[in-house]
């Protein structure tokens, strides 16, 4: 697993350094990491060592100030860093922080990770199976076994379970990029998901394509999530109509978020709601003017590798590997810059995904002529259409 992330992760490169950013729940696979990276020739390998109790800690006795730890980010990222973040996600049971604060400690971290993002050297991110995340997906079996079938999961859902991993994501890179292709290719200009809970259309933004799979600098192709089952586009920012209603539940920094409904006029939400975590949705959609229109939208099929495991993951990572979804917030993947305005482009300091697919989505493509594809059927790929 180490090897994957190094590998194909941020496709490392001899005498790179690495910049890994890791709970410190995660002590013991961060070592085999830091091993695995200088047995690969990396120059140097700095360790970020985080703590979303100490950060809550923090948050409830004296508030969140500014992030210490981005200099230290940026100089690794001015360098060329390839950039590693390993997660464990975790449940806060407390209400006492509250909903602005859980959010300017999701901005922080994401202000780390673009610096990273925008610098070239490769990043990625995956989550690290603990008892507390075990205790949470495999509440129905025996205590002791939790966490030792969380990390057979992992394993699986990683392809580490299998004789050469790092070319089995390879050859799922392959594979991705001629999906892409063939979307791209077809000239779509309005997409329409459509389900027994959503109804929602949008036109792609100026010159968007598909990303996903895979992310492509001039001297390495990576990938930015691991595991990942998805391909993504984005949308124009004033596009998007319709109803959406979440479809899995929402871990937003240890907060869960269910039974999202939103309604979009114009591209911007204009009515919100949730069965739980309300508070916490209501403060993401005002964290600023672009956090209550779209970055992103993405097909993802019912039958992908870790929707097919049957469980809810209670993290973002995989779970929206496992559904369609969209994001509230900043465009995603690697849009021109600067011609915001010009493309339709939104931007915001948060990317909030969650996820709408189901069985019973369709999503269909029109064409500029007024011709109609069906890109999913009953949530699936239409096989007919797409390899």
């Amino acid at each position: 697993m180490a090897d994957v992330l190094l590998k194909v992760g941020i496709e490392m490169k001899k005498g790179q350094s690495i910049f890994i950013e890791a709970p410190v729940e995660a002590q013991e696979f961060v070592s085999i990491l830091v091993h695995q990276a200088y047995a690969n020739e990396a120059s140097e390998v700095f360790v970020l060592w985080l703590s979303d109790a100490v950060d809550r800690e923090r948050a409830l006795n004296g508030g969140i100030g500014d992030d210490p730890n981005l200099p230290i980010a940026k100089e690794y990222a001015d360098n060329h860093a390839g950039y590693i973040r390993l997660m464990c996600p975790s449940f806060d049971t407390t209400s006492e922080l509250s909903p602005e604060a859980a959010n300017k400690l999701m901005t922080q971290k994401m202000l780390r990770r673009r610096l990273f993002r925008e610098a070239g050297g490769g990043f990625t991110l995956t989550c690290i199976p603990t008892k507390e995340w075990a205790d949470k997906v495999f509440s129905d079996i025996e205590d002791g076994k939790r966490l030792e079938e969380l990390w057979k999961l992992v394993i699986d859902l990683m392809k580490c379970n299998e004789d050469d991993p790092v070319k089995l994501w390879r050859d799922y890179i392959d594979n991705t990029e001629k999906r892409k292709k063939q979307l791209d290719s077809k000239g779509y200009v309005k997409y329409r998901y459509h389900s027994g809970k959503t109804n929602l259309s949008l036109t792609p933004a100026g010159e968007a394509r598909w990303f996903g799979g895979c992310n492509r600098y001039p001297d390495r192709v990576f990938i930015p999530n691991l595991p990942t089952e998805e391909i993504f586009s984005v949308p124009s920012k004033f596009s998007v109509e319709g109803h959406v209603e979440s479809t899995l539940p929402l871990n937003y920094d240890g907060q869960i978020i269910e039974g999202i409904k939103l309604d979009f006029h114009e591209g911007k939400v204009v009515k919100a709601s949730a069965s739980k975590g309300e508070d916490v949705l209501l403060a993401i959609l005002d964290t600023d003017e672009g956090s209550r229109y779209l970055g992103e939208f993405a097909i993802v099929d019912q039958k992908s590798r870790i929707a097919s495991s049957g469980r809810i993951l209670y993290t973002t990572l995989y779970d929206e590997n496992a559904s369609c979804h969209i994001a509230l917030g900043t465009a995603a993947g690697q849009m021109p810059q600067n011609r915001d305005d010009e493309l339709g482009i939104n931007r915001s300091a948060v990317h909030v995904d969650f996820m709408i697919g189901s069985d019973d989505m369709t999503l269909e493509a029109e064409r500029d002529n007024g011709e109609c594809d069906q890109i999913l059927v009953h949530g699936q790929w239409n096989t007919e259409l797409f390899c």
